[in-house]
């Protein structure tokens, strides 16, 4: 039996453009177990985001389109679903926090009118009851506003996105992703436009609270600092293929694959007393409508071989739970 909340298999994402097809995702596989935080970790335009929409069932079509693959969820297959499936999943089933709250809550209503919908959803898909005790919606709100340490609940949840910091609209993101307690969060970028100190609150806030409804978590970012912070393990993907994937502390003591060791060298750290220099990965990113041949990150590799350009290795496990995709390891 699997403890996997859910299950990417093979999964393959193009977007077709009228400048041409762009490979989002190439034969992603990914799987995150029962109560644990996986960190999503890549450049910008690497696929991170498409891949959690398209476990939302949020992928716009056209012109994005599943060439292959599956996303397994409580033992069925997610790109089966029906919208009309897919809108009984969402919230109660898979919650999602996105990187601007203010692009995500409506303008036209306040705070506590946001929040009230999600708990009468999450309240009649349980059948707590028919959703209509206003008391006990308002009662619920409340409580979730205090959890995300929201001073003077009773009057926030009088107010409208607008009137709020950015820190505060992504704490009621948060509340409204985990108010009817899913089973799954995915957070994209939750934290990148926050300052430090918010972000530092920001993330104590959903390690204690995904603990306390037992969510699991994917957790996406460009920030290596981050995820070491919340993630139990981490992926990291590049030009829309996953490299390597490792427990936390592994995956920052030992990287394996060249890129992950590229991006831990551009990570700032001490060493001794002065500051180590950090290194610069050469080159630039693919074009997602041009990726090169073999493995694409080959053209920027310092470890380069022959067979880097023709050989496009899967994920191979070299150690319990460490996974990477290069011809280094496939001897």
């Amino acid at each position: 039996m699997t403890d996997h909340i859910i299950q990417v298999n093979e999964l393959s994402v193009v977007f077709e453009t009228l400048q041409g097809r762009y490979s989002a995702l190439d034969k992603v596989d990914l799987a995150i177990n029962k109560s644990e935080v996986v960190g999503l970790v890549g450049e910008s335009g690497c696929g991170k985001s498409t891949l959690a929409l398209a476990i939302m069932g949020l992928l716009p079509r056209p012109p994005a389109k599943v060439l292959s693959g599956c996303i397994m969820f409580n033992g069925t297959n997610l790109l089966t679903y029906t919208e009309k499936e897919m809108e009984k999943v969402r919230g109660t089933g898979i919650s999602m926090i996105f990187q601007e709250p203010l692009t995500s809550l409506n303008p036209l209503f306040t705070i506590g009118d946001q929040l009230s919908e999600t708990i009468r959803i999450k309240m009649q898909r349980q059948n707590e009851h028919d959703g209509r005790d206003e008391k006990k919606v308002r009662a619920e709100v409340v409580e979730w506003l205090k959890r995300v340490d929201l001073a003077d609940p009773e009057s926030a949840m009088e107010r409208y996105p607008h009137e709020w910091s950015g820190g505060m609209r992504q704490r009621v993101m948060i509340a409204m992703a985990l108010a009817a307690k899913p089973s799954l969060m995915l957070a994209d970028e939750p934290t990148s436009a926050l300052d430090v100190t918010t972000q530092a609150q920001i993330l104590t806030l959903v390690k204690s609270l995904v603990r306390e409804v037992k969510a699991s978590v994917l957790f996406i970012s460009h920030d290596l600092a981050v995820v070491a912070q919340i993630a139990d393990r981490v992926a990291v993907m590049y030009a829309g293929m996953v490299m390597e994937e490792a427990p936390v502390n592994e995956i920052f003591e030992n990287p394996l694959h060249p890129y992950t060791q590229s991006l831990m060298g551009a990570f700032p750290k001490e060493t001794g007393v002065r500051k180590a220099r950090l290194e610069t990965i050469p080159g630039s990113v693919p074009n997602l409508a041009r990726i090169p041949p073999g493995c694409p990150f080959h053209p920027r590799c310092k470890f380069v071989k022959d067979q880097c350009s023709t050989a496009r290795p899967g994920l191979r496990e070299t150690s319990p739970g460490h996974k990477v995709a290069c011809v280094m390891y496939t001897q």
